[in-house]
C-alpha cells in the first residue's frame, strides 16, 4: 500500500477567465518594454549629442591654450610651425 497524502488536482473553474488575464497582462508588459526601448533610445541620442559638443568645446579650449602659448612666447604663430617641422 502507498504511503503518504492522497494527492488532489486543484479545480480551476475560471480558466478562460486567467487566461485573458494573463494575456491582457502581456500586452500591457509588451507596451511598457517598447516605451522603456523608446526611452533608451532617446537617451542615448541625447548622450551622444552632449559627447560631440565636449569634445568640441574641448578641442576649442585646447586651441586656445597653445594660441595663449603662443602668444606668450613672443614669436609668430609661423615661426612656431616652422620650428616644428624641422
Amino acid at each position: 500500500m502507498p504511503r503518504g497524502r492522497k494527492k488532489t488536482i486543484p479545480v480551476v473553474e475560471n480558466i478562460d477567465e486567467k487566461i485573458a488575464a494573463v494575456e491582457d497582462e502581456i500586452a500591457s508588459l509588451t507596451e511598457a518594454l517598447k516605451a522603456k526601448k523608446a526611452e533608451r533610445k532617446e537617451l542615448a541620442k541625447a548622450k551622444l549629442e552632449a559627447d560631440k559638443a565636449a569634445a568640441l568645446k574641448k578641442a576649442e579650449e585646447e586651441k586656445e591654450a597653445i594660441l595663449a602659448a603662443v602668444a606668450a612666447s613672443g614669436k609668430t604663430v609661423d615661426e612656431i610651425l616652422n620650428m616644428l617641422k624641422k
